[in-house]
């Protein structure tokens, strides 16, 4: 399957749906074999660099080795967690400048919760509502009844 540039641009729409459908296949497959394997590194890997950083004090970072003729980098992420409750007793407890350094509030309204909402509400918070286009997607394939 040729997809340059210019035999997309030259493609009929039958010929790109079916380039598409390819290449999504091609996609979908890849996807998973990178899964498999990322999951091999990760099998191999982690108690390794999890040793590697505790040996600096650390349990997240990055951290990097040799294994033979590779050097191996490995970046365990952390994601943390508030307890919103716990959290707004701590800062109320602080004087209010030192709160407000370490606090960050962010308000917003889910799209579900503004949709289901009332004429009056909507009102109220449209000014404070600005829609972005985040992206397209266009799927076509073949209408069988046609």
């Amino acid at each position: 399957m040729n997809t340059d540039v210019s035999s997309v641009s030259a493609a009929s729409l039958s010929e790109l749906v079916m380039m598409k459908s390819e290449l999504d296949r091609v996609i979908v497959d890849a996807q998973e074999k990178i899964k498999f394997i990322k999951s091999e590194l990760e099998e191999r890997y982690l108690e390794r660099g999890q040793e590697t950083l505790r040996q600096t004090g650390r349990d997240f970072g990055s951290v990097s080795f040799n294994d033979g003729d590779y050097k191996v980098k490995l970046n365990l992420r952390k994601r943390v967690e508030w307890d919103e409750g716990k959290l707004l007793n701590a800062l109320n407890r602080m004087d209010e400048d030192t709160a407000r350094h370490y606090a960050q509030v962010k308000y917003s309204i889910t799209e579900s919760k503004y949709n289901a909402a009332p004429p009056e509400i909507k009102s109220a918070l449209s000014d404070a509502r600005t829609v972005h286009l985040q992206g397209v997607s266009i799927d076509v394939e073949e209408d069988k009844d046609a």
